[in-house]
């Protein structure tokens, strides 16, 4: 297998697990195999085995150029990129939930896990700045 259809399947995999979560979130299936953290773990595991097989060397995190080395490796990008998907995946899980116990809305928490999706942090942020509007310890993760 390549990095390239590696890359392809894992980030199919993980819009399916989005898709499920934004447009059926209280389906059994959704339930089943994204709300309980069966997606972003099965993303943790090819994390885990990509690093395993494909990783040689040391890992410079001290610096930049030590990062951007890093990366370099087609492979250990790959990595870095399922790492994405399957931490913005459990943000979305935990927003989804967080969502449901303060009564928000679905049509404002679409917005909120899409940018969380395509830009990590700043949904995250979007989604912080709804929950504390909504009466929502920050506090409270």
């Amino acid at each position: 297998m390549t990095p390239e259809l590696t890359f392809k399947l894992a980030s199919n995999f993980a819009i399916v697990g989005w898709l499920l979560l934004a447009g059926l979130p209280n389906a059994r299936v959704t339930k089943l195999l994204v709300r309980n953290g069966v997606w972003p773990l099965l993303l943790s595991v090819l994390y885990l085995l990509i690093l395993a097989f494909h990783a040689r060397g040391g890992f410079d995190f001290g610096s930049l150029e030590g990062v951007t080395k890093l990366f370099a490796n087609p492979w250990v990008l790959l990595a870095g990129w399922v790492h994405y998907l399957a931490f913005d995946l459990f943000v979305g899980i935990w927003e989804t939930k967080e969502a449901e116990v303060l009564g928000i809305s679905r049509w404002i928490l679409i917005p909120c896990l899409f940018f969380t999706l395509m830009f990590g942090p700043i949904g995250y942020l979007l989604f912080q700045i709804v929950r504390w509007r909504k009466g929502g310890s920050r506090a409270n993760i």
